[in-house]
């Protein structure tokens, strides 16, 4: 095997594509031995290693050459960094935040201050959140790392490159059928870490209790409320799909308008379905009672469990009521303007 040969296989080594290796092998292989031939015409020695050491050295290392058959050598690029960013700095803040509070009733409710109790649920709280931000965080940097390679590059290309843009489009009113993409990757990352949470982790949603023998977990939500979870999830995929098509579309259409209305619809109705069931909580005045010399004040509790839950669901169902009154509206704006 000649020089030639090898560098072509290292170069191979260092390929990340693993369909197409042997074609892009095949042409380095090719373009080298020309430009071999070439250079003994031109000086008419004869080929030897040290023209081919001579000819190697100028074209560049394995690896360089490499790096120039890969896409995207990165995991998160310029593109889309600034709202990977963006998107880190309101997701971990606010779980951590969450998170913190609801150590804090755990801590409050459960045991009397400062004793062994009371600081193992703040340990274990405090370990929870570590573990909880360490997720988010990688499920953020996945879905980055696959918008990263889905979205076209003449879609979001111009984030970084400023060579075409023009002053005076601020004077221009904003097209309303244009998509907002901040909202849109924001929507993305938060249906995600939520799927990954409810599918994944449910174990974060829940109250540790611990007592001199061993430690009691209460989860937040009961078995009715887990029979749920394929409507969940199938809300939350198509919402993930549909923003994903329109950050690549860029721009909304009919069709897109009239998904995003019968998703919105969904989740109005399923929501209106959980908050109507009984026995949603795995917080119950037995659940409690079963934890041996619990202080904890059941009935205070489960009133501010029920009514917490109550009003989250209602928010869920007018941000949801909000946004199929807005793409019902201006799907009606679109075809008024037709006619």
């Amino acid at each position: 095997m000649n020089l030639i040969d090898r560098y072509v296989t290292e170069v191979g080594k260092n390929l990340p594509l693993l369909k197409g290796r042997e074609d892009i092998e095949k042409e380095l292989k090719s373009t080298l031995e020309d430009m071999l031939e070439d250079r003994v015409e031109q000086t008419g020695r004869l080929r030897d290693e040290a023209m081919e050491i001579e000819l190697l050295k100028e074209y560049g290392s394995p690896q360089k050459v490499a790096a120039t058959y890969n896409p995207h050598p990165y995991m998160i690029g310029p593109r889309l960094f600034p709202f990977f960013l963006m998107v880190l700095k309101i997701v971990i803040p606010v779980l951590v935040t969450v998170l913190l509070v609801l150590t804090g009733i755990r801590a409050a409710t459960d045991t009397p201050f400062m004793g062994m109790d009371f600081v193992n649920i703040v340990g274990k709280g405090l370990g929870g959140i570590v573990s909880a931000a360490i997720t988010a965080f990688g499920n953020i940097v996945l879905v980055f790392g696959i918008l990263e390679r889905v979205l076209p590059d003449k879609e979001i290309g111009d984030f970084s490159d400023e060579k075409d843009w023009d002053p005076a489009s601020l004077a221009k009113e904003p097209d309303p059928d244009t998509v907002k993409r901040s909202d849109l990757i924001a929507e993305i990352v938060f249906t995600f870490v939520g799927l990954a949470i409810l599918n994944l982790f449910p174990e974060i949603l829940g109250m540790s209790y611990f007592t001199e023998e061993k430690a009691f977990f209460i989860p937040m939500f009961s078995v009715e409320f887990f029979k749920f979870m394929p409507w969940i999830n199938a809300i939350f995929l198509a919402e993930i799909v549909l923003d994903i098509y329109l950050l690549r579309s860029a721009i909304w259409t009919s069709v897109t308008r009239i998904a995003k209305i019968i998703i919105e619809a969904a989740s109005i109705a399923l929501a209106v379905i959980i908050l109507r069931t009984p026995d949603i909580f795995g917080f119950t005045a037995e659940s409690f009672q079963s934890v041996p010399n619990s202080s904890v004040n059941s009935e205070m509790l489960m009133k501010v469990f029920n009514f917490s839950f109550s009003i989250a669901i209602i928010i869920v169902i007018i941000v949801a009521g909000v946004e199929m009154a807005k793409a019902a509206f201006a799907l009606l704006r679109v075809n008024y303007k037709r006619k």
